[in-house]
């Protein structure tokens, strides 16, 4: 009984967040430290859970560059520590184009597409115990031809160790990226520059990048390929070679000169692709949505454009998308005279549609340009800069899904006795607002000293040679809940006793 209702418990809260508009949490945020107009928010980033952020402002410290990282407790939103900057710039290095965060939030890669006389570079840092420390010397692939500006786009993959830097002018104009990997804690490059074929003049490619979860799925946005109609490449990596994966891909129904390729984000899977054009149908702008299915990619739907833009939104300016690529988000800065907005769409049964009415935030001073976004990895929390905002400081605002409800445990996973040797699993039943993780720690309920490979609602242990404890904790946007310990006792084999012929 108590299945059935955390199962009904579940639907009912799936489709309140499916229908429910987003709203602005707590006020803008502005790091402090800024060195005159810093342009906060140029870029944004959240990790999975959207409980970090991370804020750049390319114009602060004239033009050196900077970012804020703000932390989110209880769903008040505080700066944590002073803000980063790269500590071997080469001049004016414009630190803070683009940024992007692992799924944990601890680990960031900040660009800076100006560094050395317009070589360009990206920075690395980690957080630990609340504080953030670049991680080795900046990133600066070899094979450049000419000013690349690397670092004009950048990515990272969920667990931190594979990032990918774009040099959209490499080459004049060509354009690339490239791949580097952490391992021992040392970043290296990872073959050589990605360019893909079939481009029409020079594609800028590079402008825009993203990457899976996995790090094994690269896409290259070329926003000038073709008289800027724009094309987005895809790669694939196995056994730690690229390639490219089939043709550029170019959205079907675009009107002019669209920027295809301007902005790009992907799923976790690498499979749902979304493709910003801010230039289609004379800066109106869209985002197109492509889909692989065994390795071939083809679009899906028509190109989504906002319902209540005011004038020339340049919708696709900036795009993201959830983990499981159900939603998206498209940021439009010039909507409503430069104050700026952004666009949620959710996709069910292969179809998109908007969710709810465009997000603007409050307490903006000025036309804002707000229309650089992120989303976390359940969809439920969206933050949108605005670099103009307060005469150019720059600012960022957070926005929610109404009535999160933290995870609830139904049903805990039992313990039971099993022989030496086996296996056995357990199960746990929660509800919440969408999307629920799950994570399962060997030892007592509220140790996290032990975490294992399991990641879902059900766990299988490996065999077991002694009586062992589970736990697990299942999480979402605005909470967690931790189950109770379930204790996998060893018993004995029955003895069989054989009565002796007479």
């Amino acid at each position: 009984m108590a299945g059935r209702a955390a199962a009904i418990l579940g639907m009912l809260v799936l489709a309140h967040v499916a229908a429910a508009q987003f709203t602005q949490q707590g006020g803008k945020l502005v790091g402090s430290g800024a060195v005159g107009p810093a342009h906060q928010g140029y870029s944004v980033a959240l990790s999975a859970h959207g409980n970090t952020a991370i804020v750049t402002g390319y114009g602060d410290d004239a033009f050196a560059g900077a970012a804020w990282v703000f932390t989110r407790g209880e769903g008040v939103w505080s700066q944590e520590g002073s803000k980063l900057v790269g500590a071997d710039a080469t001049g004016v290095a414009r630190f803070g184009k683009s940024v992007a965060v692992s799924a944990d939030g601890n680990t960031a890669i900040v660009s800076g597409p100006y560094d050395d006389a317009n070589t360009g570079a990206a920075w690395l840092f980690t957080r630990s115990n609340g504080v953030w420390s670049q991680q080795g010397s900046k990133l600066v692939g070899t094979g450049a031809v000419g000013n690349a500006e690397q670092g004009w786009s950048a990515a990272i993959s969920a667990d931190g160790a594979t990032a990918i830097v774009g040099g959209a002018f490499d080459n004049s104009n060509t354009g690339a990226a490239w791949v580097y990997t952490l391992a021992g804690g040392v970043w290296s490059q990872q073959g050589g520059k990605l360019v893909g074929t079939g481009a029409a003049g020079g594609a800028a490619q590079g402008y825009s990048v993203a990457i899976s979860a996995d790090g094994n799925t690269a896409i290259l946005g070329g926003v000038a390929d073709n008289s800027f109609a724009g094309a987005v490449w895809v790669f694939t990596r196995s056994a730690g070679v690229w390639s490219q994966q089939g043709g550029k891909l170019v959205g079907s129904d675009a009107v002019g000169g669209a920027f295809q390729g301007y902005s790009v984000a992907v799923s976790a899977d690498g499979n749902t692709a979304i493709v910003g054009g801010y230039g289609d149908n004379a800066t109106t702008g869209a985002a197109w949505v492509f889909t692989r299915s065994a390795g071939v990619w083809s679009q899906q739907g028509s190109k989504l454009v906002g319902s209540d833009a005011a004038g020339d939104a340049a919708q696709g300016w900036s795009v993201a998308i959830s983990a499981n690529g159900n939603a998206a988000a498209v940021g439009g800065p010039s909507d409503n005279f430069n104050a700026g907005a952004a666009w949620l769409y959710t996709r069910s049964a292969g179809a998109w549609s908007q969710q709810g009415g465009k997000l603007a935030g409050t307490g903006a001073v000025g036309a804002a340009n707000q229309g650089a976004v992120a989303i976390s990895a359940d969809g439920t929390t969206v933050i949108a800069g605005g670099s103009y905002d307060d005469a150019k400081a720059g600012a960022a605002w957070v926005f929610v899904t109404p009535g999160c409800a933290p995870p609830v445990i139904a049903v805990q996973p039992q313990g039971r006795t099993i022989l030496s040797g086996e296996t056995a699993t357990l199960s746990v039943t929660a509800a919440g607002t969408p999307a629920l993780t799950y994570q399962w720690y060997q030892g007592d309920a509220g140790d996290t000293s032990a975490p294992v490979g399991a990641d879902a609602s059900t766990f299988t242990t490996p065999p077991l040679i002694a009586t062992t404890s589970f736990w697990v904790r299942v999480s979402n946007a605005c909470g967690a809940a931790d189950s109770a310990a379930a204790t996998i006792t060893l018993g004995r084999r029955a003895r069989r006793h054989l009565r002796r012929a007479t």
